[in-house]
């Protein structure tokens, strides 16, 4: 069993924050998602490893259980031991109490198949240290594979519930401004969700029996864990929005018109003369709604970065020694 490391994987250093690592999650999923990537099996293998390492860093009490007995994981297998003789209750909470960990496949594969057919997609690694998964076949559905499981003592004894389910979907920043609409299929089921406007990352919709059935059939209730991807340049606090928009030094010193497109349409702005590194322009009521009164909005601000020009001409690098001379 080969050991991993999940700090690698996602490009963060061992002492990285949960906000730091979960950004750069998002930030990679982006990029390795089989959506933005089909029928690249290295992207979706990728996809996966990096799904596989959140699930684990996202946690404190995996971080920490991961962080004291992966590093040494070699050292631990070349002795012989095994995964029954890991002592789960120091790990698992106070005394002999249960803890219970949702695996969101979802979050992990973005409604794809896994490729092990039956088996468990992740890692051996991650089955041994974290319990694995077992999932129910629902037509490949991510949602209908979703399982709880509960550890006690020594050993992980898996139970799927029979009620409720969560599951993600991500749903990108400019969206949140006006409201989106998703269309979800859910086993053999087609759906469509509203997602409201001004709706904040982390939160969850509820949709009444839309979740695994249970014993007798009936169905419990699925919940939608909102996952709101923030475009680089791009940064939302409450209500605004904070967008960095490069401008060219000449035009800073110098002022005037600047176009830019913002995530609620174009908008065109003076710049007066000598305006400084991080200067924020305010366009007031063009950030996000409030959550469930669309008619309060937030503030939206550009913050000006400014751009050093590059491969300069002989010609310009006059001008700019002649500048320098002048203000001297």
């Amino acid at each position: 069993m080969d050991y991993k490391d999940y700090y690698k994987t996602l490009g963060v250093s061992r002492d990285a924050t949960q906000e730091e690592i979960k950004k750069k999650y998002r930030k990679m999923a982006a990029k390795f998602h089989p959506d933005k990537n089909p029928g690249n099996k290295r992207a979706e293998e990728k996809f996966k490893e990096i799904g596989e390492a959140y699930e684990v860093l996202k946690d404190p009490e995996k971080r920490k259980l991961y962080d004291q007995v992966g590093s040494d994981w070699k050292k631990y297998q070349q002795a012989g031991a095994g995964a029954d003789d890991f002592n789960w209750q120091q790990y698992a909470g106070q005394g002999g109490g249960r803890q219970r960990t949702n695996i969101n496949m979802e979050d992990l594969f973005g409604g794809g198949q896994h490729s092990s057919g039956a088996g468990s997609p992740f890692s051996s690694f991650f089955e041994t240290l974290f319990g694995g998964g077992q999932f129910g076949g629902n037509g490949g559905d991510p949602f209908g594979r979703q399982t709880s499981q509960t550890y006690s003592g020594a050993r992980s004894r898996r139970q799927s519930r029979v009620a409720d389910t969560e599951a993600q979907i991500n749903v990108d920043l400019a969206d949140v401004i006006r409201g989106v609409e998703k269309q979800l299929r859910i086993g053999s089921e087609k759906m469509k969700v509203k997602i409201p406007a001004g709706i904040e990352d982390g939160k969850r919709l509820k949709l009444k029996g839309k979740g695994k059935p249970g014993h007798g059939g009936v169905k419990g209730d699925l919940y939608l864990k909102i996952n709101i991807n923030e475009p680089d340049g791009y940064e939302r606090k409450g209500k605004d929005i904070i967008q960095t928009v490069e401008v060219p030094v000449y035009q800073a010193a110098l002022g005037g018109e600047l176009t830019v497109q913002t995530l609620d349409g174009k908008v065109k702005l003076n710049i007066p003369p000598e305006t400084q590194n991080g200067s924020m322009f305010r366009l007031a009521g063009r950030g996000l709604p409030e959550f469930n009164n669309p008619g309060k909005r937030g503030n939206y601000f550009i913050k000006i970065s400014l751009r050093i020009p590059e491969k300069l001409s002989s010609e310009e690098k006059k001008l700019y020694k002649k500048l320098s001379e002048l203000r001297s």
